[in-house]
């Protein structure tokens, strides 16, 4: 039975795990990344990881926990706040597309083991979702504050439209690589955001 760390030390051990578990999920992939390596690269015993998690599944899903919450609430927190408001609409869809490209990059081999799993667990299909929610909404948000230069009538279907072309050139491009020219896609992609979001200026 795995126990909740009360004590700062405590607290400390299962961070470096879960850190270590990060790193070593994101370079070597969930299956190629046993106990022992984490354990020896947190620092602590077999025993001490067996205490804090049931399992390799178990870790990797609080490492996705703490992966999606950097995207969610680091990458995409402050998303609409940041938006180049007083620049061309060229230069608002730009940011748009760079900041889901920043999101994910964080961690593409974790990113993809996620992906790979997130039709057997729901768990990582609801942290799939979430990702692809943030992002809308930042969208939907930007929108708002654009006021006269947005041209579609709903902002919300267009802002879901826009995510989810965004979302699947960001796996085309980055997490299955199956793209040969990635920097023309997203070029592409940001023209045809702005040319179906924006009005001519």
């Amino acid at each position: 039975m795995t126990r909740t760390p009360t004590q700062k030390r405590s607290q400390e051990k299962k961070r470096r795990i879960i850190v270590a578990g990060m790193k070593l999920f994101s370079e070597k992939g969930f299956h190629k990344t046993g106990v022992t390596e984490i354990a020896h690269d947190a620092k602590v015993s077999v025993g001490s990881f067996y205490s804090y998690f049931k399992d390799k599944k178990d870790l990797l899903d609080q490492v996705s926990d703490a992966y999606t919450t950097s995207i969610t609430k680091g990458v995409y927190g402050n998303f609409a706040d940041n938006a180049p408001y007083t620049k061309s609409s060229r230069e608002i869809t730009a940011y748009i597309v760079e900041t889901a490209k920043q999101a994910h990059t964080l961690s593409t081999e974790l990113h993809r083991e996620m992906l790979a799993l997130k039709n057997r667990e729901s768990h990582m299909a609801n942290l799939d979702r979430n990702i692809i929610s943030a992002l809308e909404k930042g969208v939907t948000q930007i929108l708002k504050n654009c006021g006269d230069k947005v041209r579609i009538k709903d902002i919300n279907i267009g802002a879901r439209l826009v995510s989810g072309a965004i979302e699947e050139t960001m796996h085309r491009c980055i997490l299955e690589t199956g793209e040969p020219d990635a920097d023309k896609t997203f070029t592409e992609l940001t023209e045809m955001c702005q040319r179906y979001l924006f009005k001519k200026e």
